[in-house]
């Protein structure tokens, strides 16, 4: 990971919803246009496996680096729920 990413940990059970369903989603809501400008998309993975199907689902996206995980910092309060603050 460089310097420092603003990222969101996602928990999941993977009895109910997998991680390929869980990184599809993510790219139906994605731009694979968006340029490494401010930003940077990242998609962060935990083992062999999740490193595939990173590869695969961003396959065609520019601009998406695709890490293995480290450890994860949570935000400081006032960043938490946000939007339950609206």
């Amino acid at each position: 990971m460089k310097d420092h990413t603003e990222s969101v940990l996602i928990e999941f059970d993977k009895q109910i919803v997998d991680y390929e369903t869980i990184l599809s989603k993510w790219k139906s809501i994605s731009s694979p246009y968006a340029t490494k400008l401010q930003y940077r998309t990242a998609i962060f993975f935990l083992n062999a496996d999740q490193e595939r199907v990173a590869q695969s689902i961003a396959g065609d996206m520019e601009h998406v680096d695709i890490e293995p995980a480290t450890k994860f910092w949570m935000a400081e309060q006032r960043h938490q729920n946000f939007l339950a603050r609206l």
